[in-house]
């Protein structure tokens, strides 16, 4: 579905290769784990998956096109329709009701409010999380903005939903109920997981696990 091909992300100023000639292929509905020193690329990883960023050179497919060379406009509109964003901070909008924040990407399609808010609260409702659609992100716990931030997530359909360290704020307990739920998730509506996280107990519920190193250039 997604294929990398000898990607490398360099930044001169400090001599340091977070990528270099780095190869992934994802593949229909499997789960992929992220893990490596801090600096190695992780993040960086998953913003060059997701289109928030470039890579210095190297070829991505998706669906068997190569998409580098598309404009933003038109890697924005992939960006909203085949991805989906879940970051360690859940980045829920303070003012915004958490219906609102999870109908954001549906706004972004060009929905009108009300259509947009008829599909997230579908997805709430779906996730249990009905309760909290009219409340604002302070007033709820860390594990629900969490459980918010994935439903804004699934609200698009992706077909790769991108975590960065999605459990790593959260208590034991709570850790477990997320991933629970993003996993449940994957499997049920048949997207792709790709994770970046610290944690090998995380990293193991995956069905691969790749492991990124830093290099300095000479």
């Amino acid at each position: 579905m997604a294929k990398l091909i000898n990607i490398s992300k360099i930044f001169p100023q400090s001599n340091v290769a977070v990528l270099e000639k780095f190869n992934l292929d994802i593949g229909y509905n499997e789960s992929i784990a992220i893990m490596g020193a801090s600096g190695s690329g992780k993040t960086t990883l998953l913003s060059i998956l997701g289109l928030l960023d470039s890579p210095n050179q190297g070829q991505y497919f998706l669906h068997d096109k190569e998409i580098l060379q598309l404009s933003h406009q038109h890697k924005a509109k992939i960006r909203n329709t085949m991805f989906g964003f879940v970051f360690q901070s859940h980045l829920l909008i303070p003012h915004y009701t958490c219906l609102e924040n999870c109908a954001l990407p549906l706004y972004y399609r060009g929905l009108v409010p009300r259509e947009a808010h008829e599909k997230a609260e579908s997805v709430l409702s779906a996730l249990g999380l009905q309760e909290l659609s009219k409340r604002l992100p302070h007033q709820l716990s860390g594990g629900q903005q969490q459980r918010v931030s994935i439903a804004r997530a699934m609200v698009t359909k992706p077909q790769i939903l991108l975590a960065d360290e999605p459990t790593s704020a959260l208590d034991t307990a709570t850790k477990e109920e997320v991933l629970d739920l993003l996993f449940t998730l994957a499997e049920e509506r048949k997207f792709s997981l790709v994770m970046v996280t610290h944690d090998q107990t995380v990293a193991n519920r995956c069905s691969r696990i790749i492991q990124l190193n830093k290099q300095v250039l000479c």
